[in-house]
């Protein structure tokens, strides 16, 4: 110690004040250090993973779009077999474009997946064979073979190869929405961890802030008790006054600091809200989109969806009519325009001019919109606006229409601002697409209907005209027979017995044809009663036993005790008469037709057997449809209309059972119906 200075004793706990004001004067920045670089981890996860999010739907939208590709050009086929108009040719080659199209932007978007690629690889032949069977069934038209075209639309692979590609489209977009799914949830998982992070690393500041509030307030405490000693106080003491005094004014830095921290935490926050609340009503504009099917509908829904989210005080949607001119379809807060109302395209307004070239245009203040448009100055002046934003909607690189968001106070649109709206012009864009495609299948679905009704009720008409004729022609065979009209010989009985077995025979393809046209207008009513399946059997032998004898053929029938179907008498008995002569009509003299029914689960099943000729494999799917026959060289030898198969399996549906087959060439078939069993 040195004369004239005073030692002054230590007070317990200096140095963990000193540790204290410390951890104050370097906490905060740390901790908004730490939360900063958290939080920017977390955000570049949420954008990467939204990169994957948004790969996944293209992936989606391109295999949709090669789907109603394969769609228009089957539509644009039959639309042409039918009328013979070369208009339908052209959605159709457009159809072939669009999925070359979308399969080679699939396989970008699929690249390095090989699971896809083989699926995507055996769906882009499958497209391939589908078009070049339209293909030649054009030709076929074209060429004027229009039994051969039809006849590649009836028996063709044309079913085959569009349920192939829906099933592998549906495999594929199945897996992509498990991705989908997956990242959606990653997205959401990051965003909220980020949100977390900033709320609370501005907790911690905040906190922090407290404690160098109260840390400084001790110091200035501690600096007037050294001020009071300092007359007594040595240049020790002095010292510490001037310590005091550098750490006060670091702790006064280090408050500005963290507020200046939670100022920007508090802004990143807005904007991640801000972005959320964005990302929100795109989702919200697509979920509804996605059930607008008009275009009315659909502009209306842009419309209100993009003033409420972007904060917008007026609106209008415009389309690209067939005259190249714009047509207002949905408009909100704007007095010089009404729905309806057109404009042409090289007009000197923001929004044909956005579309024109192609690009967004955007007026900030009063005087950008003077400086670039001022005719338009004296029409936005009436509603007050003092702020545009001109979007183009385009669709591959065609603009279908624009959207037009006005303000009534200059607005500084935010990048953010701009990506929304441009997200809104595509979705916009893909929402009339879709909306006019659908129109399109809606129109292309009533013609054909109306087509298949008119089938239906010429084969109906033609059907009545000529069965009234043939019994006029059986019954006069019948008198001739008898004798009424004199006595005549054996030879002339046995031309006329000739005479009335075709006669029968064109009569049952009559009625085959009436009741095919009657199932396929919907007027074939079914009456369902409780039927012993025993009766069932008991009733067909004597039905098929004139036909079996003729051709020498053995009919067995046997069924198991107490079994009870709710089925149509009649048509149950049409349907095992249908089954068994086909199987008497394609099995050779000698064979066996055996006939069986027995339970199996909770269904009674009817088995038809026989030892024939068989039907090849790639025909088994065919032989349900009309007018189909299993062979030509069968055709030749086995009469009928191709009916008897389709007719049975409609009416097996109406009461509610179903109709198969299994068969092998050279060895024959078995034929299965089955239905829903009842308590006895």
């Amino acid at each position: 110690m040195t004369a004239g200075t005073v030692e002054r004793p230590r007070r317990p706990g200096a140095r963990r004040r000193r540790l204290g004001r410390r951890a104050a004067v370097f906490g905060p920045a740390l901790i908004v250090v730490v939360c900063g670089l958290l939080s920017l981890g977390a955000l570049r996860r949420a954008l990467a993973t939204r990169e994957g999010v948004a790969h996944s739907r293209d992936v989606l939208e391109a295999s949709s779009a090669v789907l109603a590709a394969l769609l228009d050009g089957e539509t644009g086929e039959r639309g042409f077999l039918l009328t013979r108009d070369t208009v339908f040719l052209e959605p159709y080659r457009g159809a072939r474009v669009r999925a070359e199209q979308s399969l080679t932007r699939l396989r970008e978007l699929v690249a390095g997946r090989a699971d896809e690629q083989h699926r995507l690889d055996t769906l882009t032949a499958r497209a391939r064979d589908r078009f070049a069977s339209l293909d030649t069934a054009i030709a076929d038209a074209v060429s004027g073979r229009g039994a051969a075209a039809v006849g590649i639309v009836q028996h063709g692979p044309g079913k085959r190869l569009m349920d192939e590609a829906r099933r592998h489209i549906a495999a594929l977009q199945a897996s992509e929405e498990v991705f989908l799914v997956q990242r959606q949830r990653s997205e959401d998982a990051w965003r909220r961890a980020a949100v977390l992070i900033l709320t609370i690393g501005t907790l911690i500041a905040g906190v922090l802030a407290l404690f160098v509030n109260r840390n400084f307030d001790r110091a200035l405490r501690d600096r007037r008790i050294a001020l009071d000693e300092a007359q007594v106080a040595n240049e020790r003491l002095q010292d510490q006054a001037v310590e005091l005094e550098q750490q006060a004014e670091a702790a006064q830095l280090a408050a500005f600091e963290a507020e200046q921290a939670t100022e920007q935490a508090q802004l990143a926050l807005h904007v991640a809200e801000d972005s959320e609340r964005r990302a929100e009503r795109l989702q919200a504009a697509t979920e509804a989109l996605s059930s607008a099917l008009s275009l009315e509908e659909v502009a209306t829904l842009l419309i209100d969806q993009a003033i409420a989210a972007i904060g917008a005080s007026s609106g209008a949607l415009a389309v690209v009519d067939d005259d190249h001119s714009l047509r207002f379809v949905a408009l909100r807060g704007i007095s010089v325009f009404n729905v309806g109302d057109t404009i042409p395209l090289d007009s000197a307004l923001p929004l044909a001019a956005a579309m024109r070239e192609k690009r967004p245009i955007v007026l900030e203040r009063p005087e950008r919109i003077q400086e670039g448009f001022p005719d338009v100055v004296a029409r936005h002046a009436v509603d007050g606006v003092q702020s545009i934003a001109a979007i183009p909607m385009e669709n591959r690189g065609r603009i279908l229409g624009g959207l037009l968001i006005r303000f009534n106070a200059p607005r500084a649109f935010s990048p953010g601002d701009r990506s929304f709206m441009s997200a809104l012009s595509r979705i916009a864009a893909e929402a009339f697409e879709r909306a006019r495609l659908f129109e399109a299948e809606r129109s292309a679905r009533t013609a054909a209907e109306s087509a298949n009704r008119a089938k239906a009720a010429f084969l109906a008409s033609m059907s009545h005209e000529l069965r009234t004729p043939l019994q006029a022609a059986l019954g006069f065979a019948q008198l001739l027979r008898s004798g009424v009209f004199g006595t005549i010989n054996d030879d002339q009985s046995e031309a006329l017995a000739r005479v009335e077995r075709s006669q029968t025979h064109l009569a049952r393809l009559i009625d085959d044809i009436l009741d095919f046209a009657r199932l396929e207008a919907g007027r074939v009513r079914v009456l369902l009663e409780r039927v012993p399946v025993r009766e069932i059997i008991d009733d067909l032998v004597p039905l098929v036993e004139p036909q079996a004898v003729l051709k020498k053929i053995s009919v067995t029938a046997e069924s198991a005790d107490g079994l009870v179907v709710a089925v149509d008498r009649q048509r149950m008995r049409q349907i095992m008469v249908n089954l068994v002569g086909n199987a008497i009509k394609f099995t050779n003299p000698g064979g066996v037709v055996r006939v069986a029914a027995r339970p199996e689960s909770n269904r009674v099943r009817f088995d038809v057997q026989d030892n024939g000729v068989g039907i090849p494999a790639d025909r088994l799917k065919e032989i349900f449809e009309p007018f189909v026959q299993v062979d030509d060289a069968l055709t030749r030898t086995a009469s009928g209309a191709g009916l008897g198969l389709a007719i049975s399996r409609d009416l097996a549906r109406a009461m509610g059972g179903e109709l198969s087959v299994q068969s092998e060439p050279g060895r024959g078939s078995v034929f299965s119906v089955s239905f829903p069993a009842v308590a006895d």
